[in-house]
Parts: structure tokens; sequence; C-alpha cells
């Protein structure tokens, strides 16, 4: 019987062995290391073992995630996170319907056992879908493939404008407008984009109290957030080393400390160098996987990689941002960090749609169905 790692293996997992950049896997596991840590820390606060048990499974199930689209073809891949987009558009749609409300706002479906945020999963499959579409309207210049974009994209906006759910919404936008602008590479169509985005900020700022609350607190001081003012103290308390692992104060008085804050959390019990440490990790993923991808002439899987790698980038610099004071807080999760089974499935998706679409196949170029 030949070993499951020999190269001429024709199993899931030893044809594609082979094919993997292995080191691609490093970051993504460091990144749940210490999220588990950081869980483990708030056991004892408000939160109970439950949420260590919860977020451990969330953990299993994404690293299952995570290999097993790993080890798919591109092309099988590409089309399953096509049809995942679909059925998380649809879910997406029945969130006004099913959804119930936390904080002011609907995002999330309760399936009984556990809750799911459709927004969140879309991210990573509708990156891909608008990256194929564009890629089709530049090999066959149909404008039937750049209408279908902008009419899923208004789809979502509207949807998550309903929620309502602006910092989703800005990673859709930004996701969408890098991936016009690598497509269609038109200088114009950045200075276009960067006014919409302007045009959004303010709309997002006269017509959404809680955008309007958040920012005012960011730019005025004496409103300053009371969960900024502690997270700020607790980063200066962590010093360069930090104070030990669950010595930590600041998540006994803040609330959301699982996810909104848990950078500042860190900080304070593991210090500032471990944090420069862990937010370095998201840049170097992305440089890591460009450099793998520039191997590669295929459009299509540069692009694609790039626009996730980029989310995924984005979405940590405003987690980091919120908790430093750089930008007003929004709500957003660490990524592999944070507690939450939907932002954990999310990442999983997009960590291992980048490491699948990194792996050298024979058959790179050919993406005709």
């Amino acid at each position: 019987m030949k070993d499951l790692l020999f190269r001429d293996d024709k199993s899931l997992i030893g044809a594609n062995w082979y094919k993997i950049s292995k080191k691609l896997f490093v970051i993504p596991f460091i990144l749940i290391f210490v999220g588990l840590l950081a869980i483990y820390s708030l056991i004892g606060t408000e939160y109970s073992l439950i949420l260590l048990i919860k977020h451990f499974s969330y953990i299993v199930i994404s690293i299952f995630v995570l290999f097993f689209i790993t080890f798919l073809t591109i092309n099988d891949l590409r089309r399953l996170l096509n049809s995942l987009s679909i059925f998380f558009i649809l879910l997406l749609c029945l969130v006004p319907f099913l959804g119930y409300e936390i904080n002011g706002a609907t995002r999330w479906i309760n399936l009984n056992f556990f809750s799911i945020q459709p927004s969140e999963i879309l991210k990573g499959p509708i990156i891909c879908m608008f990256s194929w579409f564009f890629y089709l309207y530049l090999k066959t210049k149909k404008k039937f493939y750049l209408l279908i974009n902008l009419f899923i994209f208004m789809i979502v906006v509207t949807l998550l404008l309903i929620q309502p759910d602006v910092g989703t919404l800005f990673i859709y936008l930004a996701g969408f407008s890098l991936i016009l602008i690598l497509y269609l590479r038109k200088i114009k169509f950045f200075f276009i984009l960067g006014f919409f985005g302007l045009i959004f900020l303010i709309l997002a700022y006269f017509f959404f109290e809680h955008v309007n609350l958040r920012i005012d607190n960011f730019i005025f001081s004496e409103n300053k957030n009371i969960q900024v003012s502690k997270s700020l103290s607790a980063i200066k308390e962590g010093g360069l080393f930090g104070v030990g692992l669950g010595e930590g104060q600041l998540k006994y008085s803040i609330p959301e400390s699982h996810n909104d804050f848990i950078f500042a959390i860190l900080i304070e019990e593991f210090g500032i160098i471990f944090g420069l440490f862990i937010g370095s990790l998201y840049p170097i993923f992305f440089v890591i996987a460009k450099k793998t991808s520039n191997n590669f002439s295929n459009l299509f899987i540069q692009n694609t990689i790039f626009s996730l790698c980029f989310i995924m980038c984005l979405q940590a610099f405003i987690n980091i941002g919120s908790s430093i004071d750089l930008i007003p807080p929004t709500g957003m999760t660490l990524p592999f960090i944070s507690y939450g089974g939907s932002s954990m499935l999310s990442y999983a998706l997009i960590f291992g749609t980048v490491i699948c679409f990194s792996k050298n196949e024979e058959n790179i170029g050919n993406y005709t169905s």
C-alpha cells in the first residue's frame, strides 16, 4: 500500500499535499492558538468555561473546513465558493424576517443550537464570485458579466443597509472597489470610487445614529468612548512585556471583551511587543501569498488572492485601530482571534481559499467553465 504522502498518491490529500505551500499554514495556526489563549484568559470574568468550549468547537470546525477546501482542486473550489455565495445571499435575504436584534442591529439568524451571521461568512465566497465575473468579462468582453456583478453587489448593499451593518458594508465596498480597479486598471476608477466612498461615509454619519455617535465620540475627546479609554489604559498598563496571562484587569470592566477589544486584552497581558507581532502576522501572510501568486500567470488567481488578503488585513486593521483609538469603534472581530463561529468560519474559508489558490496545479491557466 502506498504511503499517503508519496508523490504518486492519487487520494484527495496525497494528490494535493506536494502542491500546497506549507508555510501558508503557519500564520493561521498561530492566530488560532493566540485566540485560544485570549478566550481562556476571559474565563472567570462575565464568561464561564462554556465560552472556551464553544470557541474550541468553532476552531475544530474551522480547521476541518480550512483543510477540506485546501485539498480541493482550484476549479472545484471556485465552483463551491460561487455556490456558497448564492446560498448565503439567500440567507442574507432572510435575516430581516428570521433574524434577531442585538444592540440595535438585526444580523444573526438563530438556528437553535447556534446563531449564524450570513454577511460575515459571505465575505470570502462573494469576493471570489466578483473576481470570477470580472475575469469572464475580460475574457469574453460581454457586459453581461459586469451587470450581474453590479446587480449582486447592489442586492448585498441594500440588505446590509436594512440590518444595518455599516462596518461590514464598508468591507464589501472596499473589496468590490479593489477588484474593479485590479481588473479594469484605470486610474479614474480610483478617484471615482474614493469620491463615492466619501459620500457613503457622510450619508452614514447623518442617517445612522450609532455611526454619528461613534464618530462624534472619536473626534471630540470630551465625549471619548469609555470602552476605548479603558482599552488605552490597559495597553499602557501592559507595557512592553505585559502583566501575564490571566492577570489583566480590562476584561473585568469592558463589554464585548471576547471580540471587539480582544487585542487590548492581549497587549495588557502579553505586552506591546507581542501585540506588534500579532498585528504583523496579517500583512506577512499577505506578502507570502502575493509572492506565491506571482508565480502564476492567471489573472483570476492573482487578483482573488490579493483581494482576499486585502480584506483580511483591512478587517484586522479596523479591529486593532479601534482598540488603540486610531479609528472609531466598529464592532468588527479580529480574524481568527476573536470569539465567534461565523467569524471563524468566514476566515477559514478565506485562509483556505488563499492557500488552495496558491498551490501549483498543472492546469492553473485553464479556467473556462
